[in-house]
């Protein structure tokens, strides 16, 4: 699945713990794609993650509510005129 992680690919790649993904999907924020019982997060839902590990650096907010700020921010992009 090309632009696809699994849990354990994707705490790799943004240096967190797969408790704190396990922790956003209990909470409703990432939505994992199922194939063959298997978890896979896209490569958007990947960057939105990124996105959301800076503004908890620079804002000092929790992930999770990094996380919606971001999920916000896309929301309002999407609805925006001439988008």
């Amino acid at each position: 699945m090309a632009d696809y992680y699994t849990p354990a690919q994707l705490a790799l790649k943004l240096g967190i713990s797969e408790a704190q993904i396990a922790q956003l999907e209990s909470k409703g924020s990432l939505h994992p794609k199922l194939k063959d019982g298997r978890r896979f997060f896209s490569s958007r839902q990947a960057h939105d993650l990124q996105v959301a590990l800076r503004l908890v650096h620079k804002q000092r907010v929790s992930l999770e509510q990094a996380f919606t700020r971001v999920e916000d921010m896309r929301v309002c992009r999407a609805s925006a005129p001439g988008s």
